[in-house]
């Protein structure tokens, strides 16, 4: 393994060395590799220097942070084999690393030292310790990792062939001739959705449904076997009963909490999954917008985000150098010459820049037809941390926004650029979205909200309503078979772990009207339950608090109240202390589980 990572380094290292002007992605992974943070300048008297040494570790390991946002945002721009292979063994690189950083007795000094001082240290604490705790042994971590490859490799599958036992299930087509010059009935070339919408029987519509979920099972089914068997001996080994315990216990969350939570969200829609392509299509249309420019919406916006202390400076446009924004300059060299930065400022204080660029319409064409983005795109360049460093974010989108949904888009995604700059803490794990999920989304969700009710929006239209319902459930019944697939705690070879197709056909039957007889299946049908875990319900519980944010909240606050306390948060104020004084007590998860119950919350 040694020489191999050596070779890898050597060989970009040549890479760099040749094309470091012509392509900046083989000389930012040749930095990448080389990197190692050094905690020799902390200091060993840890309880007057605790202060000290958290400064200090911030700033040497600021970079290993930065070079990680900085490979999420040049993913989309490694278009060849070799750059895809360089950025991946630059995250792996990263990996070791920062499980290097989390094991060495340096840091452990350190939380023990700062768990006893006043916010923001004692919190930096509490995080390094549960970053700490989520860290997988190398061996482990890679037999994970290429299980969860495995898995992704086998649903991404795309090339599939459509094969009929009955020859009442196929459809009426062009005649397909064999070798032997006879004609053969087929719909192998058939996609699965163009088929759900032509079958006129529901039963075959029904029979193909089941068989797409089930599309990868003979290759992923050891994969999917193998990340339940680490998931619970990594549990157990901590104390657990099983890996939905350990998953939950950081929200304060119990798996029986958690269920009840669910079904606070399942509400059925009575259309079965293999009927909605024909239910969609029986249903309204959106009705078209008058296209508007997204230079002067984008600005509308920046005008609606002043009453709350936001205010934007248009710096003169770029034909940026620098190398943040070089490679994809390189990609897409006719779009060099659009691209404006924004500087944001909150009161007085610069928060950072948002980098924008407005695509030309031939590309947003040829983004929509790749990717249902609705070519309205955002990536963290740079996280903002106070003390530091100022924040960078990237928006690109088509220069026209010709639909409401592109304007919802764009809405999102400024909020999320704004939330990121905005929350800026003095160290980067108590402001990184990653590490501060729940807060960075409700907070993003909140400020969406606002900016979208300032909007003269149209109603959804039927298609639209529908479509979000169905998008919901599905994923209320697949957050249902993650916490089931993650609670038991036996071998999914045994049949007692069929047991539970009662307990999860019955679910799918109250979101959707119709059984799924076989139900346990589904963990086969997804890669969520590979990647994101138990953490996939994550936002149908941040959209509850939000919404008990957004109803409850405006009786006790304005708008810029709201914002400077659930978004700049000067106080370092814990989310829950946050959340008390947006809503009132109690805020613990039961409490919280009845109000979004009781409350207006998401699914009224």
């Amino acid at each position: 393994m040694l020489k191999s990572i050596s070779l890898v380094i050597l060989s970009f290292s040549l890479l760099a060395t040749a094309n470091a002007v012509a392509n900046p992605l083989a000389l930012f992974v040749e930095q990448c590799l080389q990197y190692k943070p050094d905690l020799s300048n902390l200091q060993q008297d840890t309880l007057s220097s605790s202060a000290h040494n958290a400064v200090e570790f911030e700033k040497q390991t600021l970079a290993l942070n930065n070079i990680n946002d900085r490979i999420q945002y040049y993913r989309p721009f490694a278009t060849d084999s070799l750059s895809k292979q360089g950025l991946l063994w630059c995250q792996l690189h990263l990996a070791d690393e920062l499980y290097e950083l989390t094991t060495n007795s340096q840091t452990h000094q350190l939380i023990d030292s700062l768990q006893h001082q006043s916010a923001p240290y004692n919190q930096l604490a509490e995080r390094l310790e549960r970053v700490e705790q989520t860290q997988w042994k190398l061996t482990e971590k890679s037999k994970l990792h290429s299980a969860q490859a495995t898995v992704n490799q086998a649903l991404s599958e795309r090339k599939l062939n459509m094969q009929f036992n009955d020859d009442q299930c196929l459809l009426k087509t062009q005649p397909v001739v064999d070798e032997n010059n006879q004609q053969v009935s087929t719909n192998i070339d058939i996609h699965i959705a163009k088929y759900l919408l032509k079958q006129p029987k529901a039963q075959c519509r029904q029979q193909a449904w089941f068989a797409y979920q089930l599309r990868a099972k003979s290759k992923l089914q050891a994969a999917i076997a193998y990340i339940h068997e680490l998931q619970q001996k990594r549990a157990i080994e901590q104390g657990y009963q099983n890996a939905a315990e350990l998953a939950l216990k950081p929200y304060e969350l119990t798996p029986s909490m958690l269920n009840r939570f669910l079904d606070t969200q399942t509400d059925s829609i009575d259309i079965a999954p293999w009927d909605i392509a024909q239910a969609l299509f029986l249903t309204q249309k959106t009705a078209p917008i008058e296209p508007v420019s997204s230079h002067d919406y984008l600005s509308q916006l920046f005008e609606q985000l002043m009453p709350l202390g936001i205010r934007s400076e248009y710096i003169a446009q770029q034909n940026s150098k620098s190398d943040v924004l070089e490679q994809e300059n390189t990609a897409n060299n006719e779009q060099k010459d659009n691209i404006n930065i924004i500087r944001i400022w909150h009161q007085q204080r610069l928060l950072g820049e948002i980098y924008t660029y407005p695509l030309s319409q031939q590309f947003s064409q040829q983004q929509s037809q790749s990717k249902s983005t609705f070519s309205v795109n955002s990536q963290l360049i740079k996280q903002t941390v106070i003390g530091h460093q100022f924040g960078q974010y990237a928006l690109s989108f088509p220069a026209t926004l010709t639909t409401q949904k592109q304007q919802q888009k764009l809405i999102a995604s400024l909020s999320q650029a704004i939330v990121s700059l905005a929350q800026g803490g003095q160290f980067y794990l108590l402001a990184h979205k990653t590490q501060n999920k729940q807060q960075h989304s409700i907070a993003t969700l909140w400020l969406s909200n606002y900016l979208s009710q300032l909007q003269q929006f149209a109603s959804s239209s039927q298609r639209e309503q529908l479509v979000m319902k169905y998008q919901r459930q599905m994923r209320v019944f697949r957050s249902k078979v993650t916490l089931n697939y993650f609670q038991y705690s036996g071998n999914l070879d045994d049949n007692n772990w069929l047991t539970y197709n009662t307990e999860l056909s019955a679910a799918f039957r109250d979101s959707f009207g119709q059984s799924w007889p076989n139900a346990t299946d589904a963990i086969y049908s997804y890669q969520a339950i590979a990647n994101e875990g138990i953490s996939y319900y994550l936002p149908l519980w941040q959209q509850a608090v939000a919404q008990l944010i957004i109803n409850q909240s405006t009786s006790r606050h304005s708008s810029q109240e709201i914002f400077n306390l659930l978004i700049v948060n000067e106080e370092y104020l814990p989310f829950n202390d946050q959340l008390e004084q947006l809503i009132g007590p109690p805020i613990d998860p039961h409490s919280l589980i009845w109000r979004f119950k009781h409350a207006r919350t998401a699914q009224e």
